[in-house]
C-alpha cells in the first residue's frame, strides 16, 4: 500500500464527528438514521476514500451532509460556520415541513420514513412518479391479499 499522506478532513467531517460523540451515538447507528451506509460514513467522516491503494479527498454532497447533520443534531447555522451553506440550505429544506404535512402522522419521526424520504426528493419528478406508482402498485397486492380470496360469479 502506498505510504501517501491522508488528507484532512475538511471540518464539516470533524463538525459531524464531534456532535456523534456529543449526542453519544454510534457511527452505525448514526449512518442508519441518515441513510447512508457504514462504509460512506466513515469516508466522509475521515475525508478520504482508499482507491487502488492512494487515499482520495471525499466531500459530502450537500443531501447527504445535511441528513447527516440531522441524525446527529448539528444546526444548519453550524453547517454554514464550517464552510457548507449548501448542505445547510438542504438541512433547513428537510427539516421543514411540507403544506400538506399539517397532520402529524405516527410515522413522523421515523428514521427510516425521513431517510427514504430525503432519497426520493433526489431523484428527478418523472423517477419519483415512478417510485411512487411501484409502492402503490405493491400496497394493492397487499392489499388484495390481505382481504382473502376473491371470488367471482361466473
Amino acid at each position: 500500500m502506498d505510504a501517501q499522506k491522508k488528507p484532512a478532513p475538511p471540518p464539516e467531517a470533524v463538525l459531524i464527528r464531534e456532535a456523534l460523540k456529543q449526542v453519544r451515538m454510534s457511527g452505525r447507528e448514526a449512518a442508519r438514521r441518515s441513510g447512508v451506509s457504514d462504509a460512506r460514513w466513515r469516508q466522509i467522516t475521515t475525508g478520504y476514500q482508499t482507491v487502488s491503494g492512494h487515499h482520495v479527498p471525499v466531500v459530502a454532497p450537500a443531501e447527504t451532509l445535511a441528513r447527516m447533520a440531522q441524525a446527529t443534531q448539528v444546526t444548519a447555522d453550524e453547517l454554514r460556520k464550517a464552510g457548507r451553506s449548501d448542505a445547510a440550505d438542504e438541512l433547513e429544506r428537510l427539516s421543514t415541513p411540507s403544506p400538506s404535512a399539517s397532520v402529524p402522522s405516527q410515522y413522523a419521526d421515523d428514521p427510516h420514513i425521513s431517510a427514504i424520504a430525503a432519497l426520493l426528493a433526489t431523484l428527478p419528478p418523472d423517477a419519483q412518479d415512478e417510485v411512487l406508482r411501484r409502492v402503490r402498485r405493491g400496497s394493492q397486492t397487499r392489499d388484495q391479499e390481505d382481504s382473502g380470496p376473491q371470488w367471482h360469479a361466473s
